[in-house]
């Protein structure tokens, strides 16, 4: 269960990332919507800041990224994923400030400004905290400064394997052959050590000349 855990948190890093990205384009959409349907502008943005990014999902993306860096082994994809997850949390918490601010102005009496102001601040505190982590996260990796979990190692091949005992080799270099020769073609293929030069015939101090298997000089065809 766990190695499937492994497997699944940068898909699902993504999907969450992906949630929060579409909030945010759907509260765009809504806050258009809420302009054709003649709502004051203030009002429409003071109705959109507060659901536009929640906070929840905020801090699940940077709960999923962290999984992603720390977690043995890491995954392909942690940088790219964090700073996408960076990038969309960013705009969320520009777009939530902005709305916030222009939202304040449909208040009707100060005591409801105060409340306003405080309780936009905190939740937009608590979202630029999120989106700043992982910026933090991000330059500490690149720069060397915060130790990550190892990537996932390549499987190692298989070493050749080596002839049995007993077993000659059936090829040869070109190095060991250099210099080399044999009595006949089957050893030189079964690996047969060579010798500096063919033995003559007629022994050592014999200038007899090498014949082969069929009793004819090296050079000359047999004679019937």
């Amino acid at each position: 269960m766990i190695d499937n855990l492994k497997r699944i948190r940068e898909p699902l890093t993504w999907a969450v990332i992906a949630i929060v990205a579409a909030s945010l384009v759907l509260g765009m959409v809504r806050l258009v919507l809420l302009f054709q349907q003649s709502v004051p502008v203030f009002e429409a943005f003071q109705e959109i800041g507060a659901s536009l990014m929640n906070l929840t999902l905020a801090v699940v993306v940077v709960a999923l990224v962290c999984t992603c860096f720390f977690i043995t082994p890491a995954t392909p994809h942690a940088l790219l994923v964090t700073k996408v997850a960076a990038w969309v949390l960013s705009v969320g918490v520009v777009l939530t400030l902005v709305c916030t601010m222009l939202g304040v102005a449909a208040s009707a009496n100060p005591l409801g400004v105060a409340f306003e102001i405080v309780g936009g601040l905190l939740d937009l505190i608590l979202k630029a905290l999120a989106a700043g982590s992982l910026w933090v996260l991000m330059r500490g990796v690149n720069a060397g400064r915060i130790d990550t979990a190892a990537p996932a190692e390549l499987e190692p091949t298989e070493p050749e394997s080596e002839p049995a005992a007993g077993e000659v080799p059936t090829v040869w270099q070109r190095s060991e052959a250099a210099g080399s020769a044999w009595r006949t073609a089957e050893e030189a293929a079964t690996g047969a050590p060579g010798t500096p030069r063919l033995p003559t015939v007629g022994g050592p101090g014999g200038g007899g000349i090498f014949r082969d298997e069929a009793g004819a000089p090296a050079g000359e065809e047999p004679r019937g």
